[in-house]
Protein backbone atom coordinates (compact mmCIF):
# COMPACT_ATOMS: atom_id res chain seq x y z
CA UNK A 1 0.00 0.00 0.00
CA UNK A 2 2.82 2.41 0.83
CA UNK A 3 4.71 1.66 -2.39
CA UNK A 4 1.49 2.00 -4.39
CA UNK A 5 0.71 5.32 -2.70
CA UNK A 6 4.09 6.67 -3.81
CA UNK A 7 3.28 5.56 -7.38
CA UNK A 8 -0.07 7.37 -7.27
CA UNK A 9 1.66 10.57 -6.18
CA UNK A 10 4.09 10.27 -9.10
CA UNK A 11 1.23 9.78 -11.57
CA UNK A 12 -0.60 12.83 -10.20
CA UNK A 13 2.61 14.86 -10.43
CA UNK A 14 2.94 13.97 -14.13
CA UNK A 15 -0.52 15.26 -15.05
CA UNK A 16 1.25 18.40 -16.27
CA UNK A 17 4.54 18.27 -18.26
CA UNK A 18 6.30 20.61 -15.83
CA UNK A 19 5.04 18.71 -12.79
CA UNK A 20 1.98 19.65 -10.77
CA UNK A 21 2.53 18.37 -7.26
CA UNK A 22 6.06 18.09 -5.82
CA UNK A 23 9.58 19.42 -6.26
CA UNK A 24 12.08 17.46 -8.43
CA UNK A 25 14.02 16.15 -5.42
CA UNK A 26 10.77 14.97 -3.82
CA UNK A 27 9.81 13.20 -7.04
CA UNK A 28 13.17 11.39 -6.99
CA UNK A 29 12.49 10.30 -3.42
CA UNK A 30 9.06 8.98 -4.37
CA UNK A 31 10.56 7.14 -7.33
CA UNK A 32 13.32 5.60 -5.24
CA UNK A 33 11.14 4.47 -2.34
CA UNK A 34 8.46 3.16 -4.69
CA UNK A 35 11.05 1.03 -6.47
CA UNK A 36 12.71 -0.25 -3.31
CA UNK A 37 9.46 -1.14 -1.56
CA UNK A 38 7.74 -2.73 -4.56
CA UNK A 39 10.75 -4.82 -5.63
CA UNK A 40 12.35 -5.94 -2.38
CA UNK A 41 9.30 -5.96 -0.12
CA UNK A 42 6.51 -6.96 -2.51
CA UNK A 43 7.60 -8.52 -5.81
CA UNK A 44 10.26 -10.84 -4.42
CA UNK A 45 8.28 -11.98 -1.34
CA UNK A 46 4.75 -12.03 -2.80
CA UNK A 47 4.25 -14.94 -5.19
CA UNK A 48 7.41 -17.00 -4.53
CA UNK A 49 7.35 -16.73 -0.76
CA UNK A 50 3.65 -16.52 0.12
CA UNK A 51 2.31 -19.05 -2.37
CA UNK A 52 5.38 -21.21 -1.89
CA UNK A 53 4.78 -21.48 1.84
CA UNK A 54 1.19 -22.55 1.32
CA UNK A 55 1.42 -24.69 -1.81
CA UNK A 56 4.80 -26.48 -1.80
CA UNK A 57 3.86 -28.83 1.09
CA UNK A 58 0.43 -29.47 -0.45
CA UNK A 59 1.79 -30.19 -3.93
CA UNK A 60 4.61 -32.53 -2.84
CA UNK A 61 2.68 -34.34 -0.09
CA UNK A 62 4.61 -32.99 2.91
CA UNK A 63 3.29 -31.83 6.28
CA UNK A 64 5.36 -28.62 6.28
CA UNK A 65 8.47 -27.06 4.84
CA UNK A 66 11.80 -28.62 5.70
CA UNK A 67 12.78 -25.95 8.26
CA UNK A 68 9.70 -24.38 9.89
CA UNK A 69 11.73 -22.40 12.45
CA UNK A 70 14.03 -21.08 9.73
CA UNK A 71 10.89 -20.08 7.88
CA UNK A 72 9.67 -18.09 10.86
CA UNK A 73 13.10 -16.48 11.24
CA UNK A 74 12.97 -15.31 7.62
CA UNK A 75 9.64 -13.62 8.39
CA UNK A 76 11.09 -11.76 11.38
CA UNK A 77 14.10 -10.68 9.30
CA UNK A 78 11.73 -9.40 6.62
CA UNK A 79 9.88 -7.27 9.19
CA UNK A 80 13.12 -5.81 10.59
CA UNK A 81 14.35 -4.92 7.10
CA UNK A 82 11.00 -3.31 6.31
CA UNK A 83 11.15 -1.18 9.46
CA UNK A 84 14.60 0.14 8.53
CA UNK A 85 13.34 1.04 5.05
CA UNK A 86 10.25 2.79 6.42
CA UNK A 87 12.49 4.69 8.84
CA UNK A 88 14.52 6.00 5.90
CA UNK A 89 11.28 7.18 4.26
CA UNK A 90 10.18 9.00 7.42
CA UNK A 91 13.64 10.45 8.11
CA UNK A 92 13.87 12.33 4.80
CA UNK A 93 13.72 9.76 2.04
CA UNK A 94 16.29 8.59 -0.49
CA UNK A 95 16.71 10.21 -3.91
CA UNK A 96 18.95 7.84 -5.86
CA UNK A 97 16.51 6.97 -8.71
CA UNK A 98 15.66 3.59 -7.18
CA UNK A 99 18.92 1.80 -7.99
CA UNK A 100 21.71 3.93 -6.45
CA UNK A 101 23.49 3.86 -9.82
CA UNK A 102 26.95 5.36 -9.80
CA UNK A 103 27.87 8.14 -10.35
CA UNK A 104 24.32 9.36 -9.60
CA UNK A 105 24.59 8.07 -6.06
CA UNK A 106 27.62 10.29 -5.45
CA UNK A 107 25.50 13.43 -5.97
CA UNK A 108 22.48 12.58 -3.84
CA UNK A 109 21.38 14.93 -1.10
CA UNK A 110 20.22 12.21 1.29
CA UNK A 111 22.49 9.40 2.39
CA UNK A 112 19.84 6.70 2.55
CA UNK A 113 21.89 4.47 4.84
CA UNK A 114 18.74 3.23 6.60
CA UNK A 115 17.26 2.14 3.28
CA UNK A 116 20.39 0.24 2.31
CA UNK A 117 20.53 -1.45 5.71
CA UNK A 118 16.87 -2.43 5.32
CA UNK A 119 17.41 -4.01 1.91
CA UNK A 120 20.62 -5.68 3.16
CA UNK A 121 18.75 -7.25 6.09
CA UNK A 122 15.82 -8.26 3.91
CA UNK A 123 18.22 -10.11 1.63
CA UNK A 124 18.85 -12.68 4.35
CA UNK A 125 15.13 -13.37 4.44
CA UNK A 126 15.17 -14.16 0.71
CA UNK A 127 18.23 -16.41 1.07
CA UNK A 128 16.73 -18.41 3.94
CA UNK A 129 13.41 -18.78 2.12
CA UNK A 130 15.11 -19.95 -1.08
CA UNK A 131 17.19 -22.51 0.82
CA UNK A 132 14.09 -23.77 2.61
CA UNK A 133 12.19 -24.25 -0.65
CA UNK A 134 15.11 -25.99 -2.37
CA UNK A 135 15.65 -28.46 0.46
CA UNK A 136 11.91 -29.13 0.77
CA UNK A 137 11.49 -29.90 -2.93
CA UNK A 138 14.62 -32.05 -2.98
CA UNK A 139 14.06 -34.11 0.15
CA UNK A 140 10.36 -34.19 1.06
CA UNK A 141 8.55 -35.22 -2.12
CA UNK A 142 6.03 -38.02 -1.75
CA UNK A 143 7.10 -41.47 -3.02
CA UNK A 144 6.69 -41.63 -6.77
CA UNK A 145 6.77 -37.86 -7.31
CA UNK A 146 9.82 -37.74 -9.53
CA UNK A 147 11.27 -34.54 -10.93
CA UNK A 148 9.46 -34.82 -14.23
CA UNK A 149 6.17 -35.59 -12.52
CA UNK A 150 6.25 -32.39 -10.49
CA UNK A 151 3.78 -29.65 -11.46
CA UNK A 152 5.08 -26.70 -13.44
CA UNK A 153 4.48 -24.40 -10.48
CA UNK A 154 6.99 -26.34 -8.38
CA UNK A 155 9.55 -26.11 -11.17
CA UNK A 156 8.95 -22.36 -11.35
CA UNK A 157 9.37 -21.98 -7.58
CA UNK A 158 12.50 -24.13 -7.60
CA UNK A 159 14.11 -22.00 -10.31
CA UNK A 160 13.09 -18.82 -8.47
CA UNK A 161 14.56 -20.17 -5.22
CA UNK A 162 17.90 -20.71 -6.94
CA UNK A 163 17.88 -17.06 -8.00
CA UNK A 164 17.04 -15.96 -4.46
CA UNK A 165 19.85 -18.08 -3.03
CA UNK A 166 22.60 -17.30 -5.54
CA UNK A 167 21.75 -13.75 -6.56
CA UNK A 168 20.89 -12.07 -3.26
CA UNK A 169 24.42 -12.34 -1.79
CA UNK A 170 25.68 -10.33 -4.79
CA UNK A 171 23.19 -7.58 -3.94
CA UNK A 172 24.40 -7.63 -0.33
CA UNK A 173 28.01 -7.21 -1.46
CA UNK A 174 27.10 -4.31 -3.77
CA UNK A 175 25.17 -2.54 -0.98
CA UNK A 176 28.13 -3.07 1.35
CA UNK A 177 30.48 -1.50 -1.21
CA UNK A 178 28.12 1.44 -1.67
CA UNK A 179 27.98 1.93 2.11
CA UNK A 180 31.80 2.01 2.23
CA UNK A 181 31.75 4.55 -0.59
CA UNK A 182 29.43 6.86 1.32
CA UNK A 183 31.23 6.44 4.63
CA UNK A 184 34.87 6.50 3.46
CA UNK A 185 34.83 7.43 -0.27
CA UNK A 186 36.97 4.40 -0.88
CA UNK A 187 36.20 1.92 -3.61
CA UNK A 188 33.93 3.18 -6.40
CA UNK A 189 35.30 6.68 -6.94
CA UNK A 190 37.39 6.97 -10.16
CA UNK A 191 39.37 9.80 -8.55
CA UNK A 192 40.80 7.24 -6.13
CA UNK A 193 41.40 4.55 -8.73
CA UNK A 194 38.03 2.87 -8.26
CA UNK A 195 35.69 1.60 -10.95
CA UNK A 196 32.38 3.50 -11.14
CA UNK A 197 30.87 0.65 -13.18
CA UNK A 198 31.59 -2.00 -10.56
CA UNK A 199 28.39 -1.26 -8.66
CA UNK A 200 26.32 -1.42 -11.85
CA UNK A 201 27.77 -4.80 -12.78
CA UNK A 202 27.05 -6.21 -9.35
CA UNK A 203 23.60 -4.63 -9.17
CA UNK A 204 22.43 -5.89 -12.54
CA UNK A 205 23.98 -9.34 -12.08
CA UNK A 206 21.47 -9.69 -9.25
CA UNK A 207 18.64 -7.57 -10.60
CA UNK A 208 18.32 -8.98 -14.10
CA UNK A 209 17.45 -12.56 -13.05
CA UNK A 210 15.48 -11.22 -10.09
CA UNK A 211 13.40 -8.98 -12.33
CA UNK A 212 12.15 -12.21 -13.89
CA UNK A 213 10.37 -13.32 -10.73
CA UNK A 214 7.33 -13.39 -12.96
CA UNK A 215 8.42 -16.98 -13.62
CA UNK A 216 6.59 -17.96 -10.43
CA UNK A 217 3.50 -16.11 -11.68
CA UNK A 218 3.82 -17.94 -14.99
CA UNK A 219 3.79 -21.19 -13.03
CA UNK A 220 0.55 -20.10 -11.35
CA UNK A 221 -1.02 -19.27 -14.72
CA UNK A 222 0.09 -22.60 -16.16
CA UNK A 223 -1.68 -24.51 -13.38
CA UNK A 224 -4.85 -22.42 -13.36
CA UNK A 225 -5.42 -22.46 -17.11
CA UNK A 226 -4.73 -26.19 -17.36
CA UNK A 227 -7.13 -26.88 -14.50
CA UNK A 228 -10.11 -24.84 -15.65
CA UNK A 229 -9.61 -25.57 -19.35
CA UNK A 230 -9.39 -29.29 -18.49
CA UNK A 231 -6.46 -29.60 -20.83
CA UNK A 232 -2.95 -30.77 -20.03
CA UNK A 233 -0.11 -28.31 -20.45
CA UNK A 234 1.38 -28.49 -23.95
CA UNK A 235 4.93 -29.91 -24.22
CA UNK A 236 5.26 -29.89 -20.46
CA UNK A 237 8.72 -31.51 -20.39
CA UNK A 238 10.14 -28.82 -22.67
CA UNK A 239 8.62 -26.11 -20.49
CA UNK A 240 10.16 -27.60 -17.36
CA UNK A 241 13.59 -27.62 -18.96
CA UNK A 242 13.04 -24.08 -20.26
CA UNK A 243 12.28 -22.79 -16.78
CA UNK A 244 15.59 -24.08 -15.50
CA UNK A 245 17.55 -22.86 -18.50
CA UNK A 246 15.89 -19.46 -18.47
CA UNK A 247 17.01 -18.87 -14.90
CA UNK A 248 20.58 -19.83 -15.73
CA UNK A 249 20.65 -17.54 -18.75
CA UNK A 250 19.37 -14.69 -16.57
CA UNK A 251 22.73 -14.61 -14.76
CA UNK A 252 24.65 -14.21 -18.04
CA UNK A 253 22.98 -11.33 -19.85
CA UNK A 254 22.85 -8.48 -17.35
CA UNK A 255 25.00 -6.19 -19.51
CA UNK A 256 22.14 -5.08 -21.77
CA UNK A 257 20.84 -2.93 -18.90
CA UNK A 258 23.97 -0.78 -19.06
CA UNK A 259 23.17 1.08 -22.29
CA UNK A 260 24.92 4.37 -21.53
CA UNK A 261 28.15 3.02 -20.04
CA UNK A 262 30.01 2.18 -23.23
CA UNK A 263 30.38 -1.35 -21.91
CA UNK A 264 30.79 -4.00 -24.68
CA UNK A 265 28.56 -6.36 -22.64
CA UNK A 266 25.53 -4.13 -23.27
CA UNK A 267 24.88 -5.85 -26.61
Amino acid sequence: MIGGFFAVLMRIHLIEPQGALVQPETYNKLFTLHGVIMIFFFLVPSIPTVLGNFLIPLMIGARDLAFPKLNLLSWYIYIVGGLFTLYSAIAGGVDTDGRSIRPTAARIQTRGDGCRVGVFINGFSSILTGLNFIVTIHKMRAPGLTWFRMPLFLWALYATSIIMTLGTPVLAISLFLLALEHLFTSNLSPALGGDPLLFQHLFWFYSHPTSNHDLAAMGVVSEIIACFARKANFRIQDRRIFKRGDRGAGFLVWGHHMFVTGNPLRG
